[in-house]
């Protein structure tokens, strides 16, 4: 949080504006299942300040507007339930409360003039160059905002960026050569890889079965729908000569070629049809569409369609849709490799544990997997244990940046063994990945040449910086935590 307004001030502002006014945009929303005390008007109070049910919405909003964006627009009231999001956004607010009554525990102060200076930066609020007044208090109340209210936001605003100045804390001496011998130490490694290809193990079928009655839960069928749909094919469309030309005469700029040009319609026309058809496609499906949702009788096709492989190739997102959807929903027409389908849901199939037979395949695949993972991981630690009398290859330096394939491992494996080595305490031991085992033995240790350090030291302390800046925005806030006391009132 300290460190993100540091690094954006001058953005900051405009941040909290948008973030103040996000209720807008969220519309009507739900807040859960707390039920907060109107006598108190607060969700929660960090030591003397309380935290009002007005900021808990705008924090609320902002939040569910981030993931409702994030899902494509599919978020509801019940899905922000099970995200929590109504939690997150009380105790963001704790937090920010937390660094705001330290600030004023400190004696940082912020001066009318200060927040004055940062109103006249918004350039939302001028009118032929200047500040308005006007505008300014007429934009806020189309917002359900008051000046206070917006204004205080800028005070705290300003308030944690001078608290982010005095934890603006750089790296030691110290911490900046632990940083050099960490990047840019190269290690000459001999190692031996060991492969799940080479151990057999054949299970019986009682030790399956047993695995299978332990973890019966993680082999569930799939979850499905029942619908009742109506599919529409653009290609099915009928169209006429007359048709497509007045089409094309309307919509000619749609139809470029690569210099930015109108393409005549001789040359055009197996693009205006498709187009046409796909046009046509939409407004009558879209009229099947009410049709269906308005309808007391069937008039669809029934189908029933899994989350499944097979299935999404057919319906494609058509899927998505229906698993954020409820029984008796009526889905607008989406496009599929099927054509436009709308869809009314008739049922829905939940997902249950598979019988023993079903689940038998999957269960033996997991159960030989783990096996042999055991019996790898029991190789390596035998052989290690002998690493200088068994054969091994030496790869020469190595560094966090090796970027070839090492023989015998792909070059996804080969940076997953680079990484898990620069994070290993010992000069000899084996390190696991998904199927291999690779035993390693570190010969000897070199630092890169200067100049490569020169290069990239300054990012590299610029990133250390950002870490430490965290751990100690982290750990104090844990201190302020006992400092002042917490309290939700729900």
């Amino acid at each position: 949080m300290i460190g993100w307004m540091q690094k954006h001030r001058k953005y900051l502002v405009i941040t909290i504006w948008v973030s103040t006014i996000a209720l807008v945009g969220a519309s009507v929303v739900g807040w859960g299942v707390y039920s907060f005390s109107s006598a108190s008007n607060s969700v929660a109070k960090v030591g003397d300040t309380k935290i009002s049910i007005q900021k808990m919405q705008q924090e609320y909003s902002r939040l569910y507007n981030l993931y409702n964006q994030i899902t494509g627009g599919g978020l509801d009231e019940e899905q922000a339930q099970k995200l929590g999001i109504q939690e997150q956004a009380i105790n963001n607010l704790i937090y920010k409360t937390l660094m705001l009554n330290y600030a004023r525990d400190l004696g940082l102060l912020v001066q009318k003039e200060e927040i004055i200076q940062e109103l006249s930066k918004m350039q939302d609020f001028y009118v032929n160059g200047k500040f308005s007044k006007e505008v300014y208090l007429k934009t806020l109340e189309e917002n359900n905002l008051k000046a206070k209210d917006f204004e205080e936001s800028i005070y705290e605003s300003l308030l944690l960026q001078k608290l982010g100045v005095l934890l603006d804390i750089p790296l030691t001496p110290l911490e900046i050569d632990m940083l050099r011998n960490a990047y840019f130490t190269e290690d000459r490694v001999s190692i031996k890889i060991l492969d799940e290809k080479q151990i057999e193990f054949n299970p019986k079928e009682e030790e399956i079965k047993k695995y299978w009655e332990e973890n019966k839960d993680i082999y569930q069928t799939q979850r499905g729908y029942e619908l009742e749909i109506i599919t529409l094919m653009p290609q099915d469309v009928k169209y006429t000569q007359e048709a497509l030309e007045k089409y094309y005469n309307d919509f000619k700029n749609q139809f470029l070629d690569a210099q930015g040009q109108i393409i005549p319609f001789k040359d055009a026309k197996e693009q205006v049809q498709k187009a046409y058809q796909d046009s046509q496609a939409q407004k009558e499906a879209l009229k099947q569409y009410i049709a269906l949702r308005k309808a007391k009788e069937p008039m669809g096709e029934v189908v029933k369609i899994y989350e499944k492989e097979e299935d999404y190739k057919k319906y494609d997102n058509l899927i998505n849709l229906l698993s954020q959807a409820k029984e008796g929903d009526t889905l607008k027409p989406t496009l599929t490799p099927q054509g436009y389908v709308s869809a009314k849901i008739k049922k829905i199939i939940p997902s249950v544990p598979k019988a023993y037979e079903e689940a038998k395949k999957d269960a033996s695949m997991d159960y030989i997997k783990m096996q042999k993972n055991k019996m790898l991981e029991k190789m390596a630690q035998e052989q290690i244990a002998n690493f200088a009398n068994i054969q091994s290859k030496d790869i020469g330096f190595v560094g966090r940046d090796y970027s070839k394939e090492i023989a015998g491992l792909s070059l996804d494996e080969t940076q997953e063994f680079i990484s898990k080595l620069f994070m290993a305490s010992k000069k000899e031991d084996y390190i696991l990945l998904e199927n291999k085992a690779i035993l390693y033995a570190i010969k000897e240790q070199r630092s890169k040449n200067s100049d490569i350090i020169s290069k990239n030291l300054d990012f590299l302390i610029q990133s250390g910086t950002k870490i430490k800046q965290q751990l100690v925005e982290g750990e104090l806030l844990n201190e302020l935590s006992k400092i002042y006391k917490i309290t939700k009132y729900q």
